[in-house]
């Protein structure tokens, strides 16, 4: 079905519902006629098709509504008007309803994610390779510094040891000059005697110092005023 005649254009989700038609119908009572409205299955057929028949009636002018289940627009070919007989159509009008539904759009799922896999990853495997290596070459300086300090703990107990010896040999020296020394020591004689108080006092007595008292009874207030401070 054109465009022209719908109204609208033949979309998915367009479902024909009902026509509409009017004409007048030009005749003699007595003659025979018929007007047919139709219109083709666009399979083969008619998919709607209706017919007036005017004999041994007046002419005149007629509308019709013919409702219809609804039916996809797809299905509706060419429409057309015949007749039959003796008599002619005036001022022919066709309208067809129509109800018109959304398509379903048809959802797909999202494509899945490429699973990361390190295996194939050639960064990955670099640096997997890096690190590998340096950790060899960690354990080989580790190698390094334990043999470094094994020797310097060697080098430490040789000089240790000789340091004891030296400190063994300086005790047996000392041992041995001890006697000697001593016996020398304790040989010897310091001159001595009594030693006879050269000193004379003047006036035969000492007098108390006043000052002294002065300060040592300032010294007495000032510690009772610190004491009453921490009671």
């Amino acid at each position: 079905m054109s465009e022209s005649v719908l109204g609208v254009a033949p979309v998915p989700g367009l479902d024909i519902s009902g026509v509409l038609y009017r004409y007048t119908a030009v005749k003699e009572r007595a003659d025979p006629f018929t007007v047919t409205v139709q219109n083709e299955h666009t399979g083969g057929g008619y998919i709607f098709r209706e017919t007036d028949d005017w004999s041994g009636k007046p002419g005149q002018t007629i509308s019709k509504a013919i409702p219809i289940d609804y039916s996809p627009i797809r299905y509706w070919g060419q429409g057309s008007i015949e007749t039959t007989g003796l008599g002619s159509v005036e001022d022919p009008q066709v309208v067809y309803t129509y109800r018109f539904i959304e398509p379903e759009v048809e959802q797909t799922a999202p494509p899945l994610p490429t699973l990361y896999s390190a295996l194939d990853d050639p960064y990955a495997q670099t640096a997997e390779t890096d690190r590998e290596k340096f950790l060899k070459d960690d354990e080989e300086v580790s190698k390094d510094d334990e043999e470094v300090e094994k020797e310097d703990m060697e080098k430490a107990l040789a000089t240790g040891d000789a340091d004891l010896n030296m400190a063994i040999g300086q005790t047996g020296m000392i041992a041995a000059m001890n006697p000697v020394t001593m016996h020398n020591y304790y040989a010897m004689t310091i001159p001595g005697g009594v030693y006879q108080e050269t000193v004379i006092l003047q006036g035969g007595e000492i007098k108390d110092n006043r000052r002294a008292f002065r300060s040592m009874a300032n010294d007495r207030l000032h510690n009772q005023m610190v004491e009453e401070q921490w009671k």
